[in-house]
């Protein structure tokens, strides 16, 4: 599911939170391979207190991120990211988390 930017901020609207209260982040994620590891990733963010909208461009290797300021930061959403067995900008994947990735979210990794 995409949403546009118009579309957040409605979301935004009614749920009381002001636009001024979130944020966005763009993390660089070298290991994301597939729609598999994007579904992984969407999902497991989404669950995170905080986060509001979660998007990953597998060409790119990009994960967009809009929380909550006031209920997470950056570093605590690049950490859960790297807990998802994702690298996350500086932060290295967890290895553990990462070999119970399905094979085709390990394609091209030697770990």
């Amino acid at each position: 599911m995409r949403l546009s930017l118009m579309q957040l901020m409605w979301m935004g609207f009614m749920t009381g939170i002001s636009w001024a209260q979130l944020d966005t982040i763009f993390i660089h994620s070298s290991n994301i391979v597939c729609q598999t590891c994007r579904r992984t990733i969407i999902r497991g963010l989404s669950t995170q207190r905080g986060i509001r909208y979660v998007e990953v461009d597998v060409p790119r290797k990009k994960v967009l991120v809009v929380y909550r300021r006031d209920k997470t930061d950056a570093k605590k959403i690049r950490e859960s990211l790297a807990q998802l067995g994702y690298d996350a900008d500086d932060i290295s994947r967890d290895l553990g988390a990462f070999e119970r990735l399905p094979a085709c979210c390990k394609v091209g990794h030697a770990d």
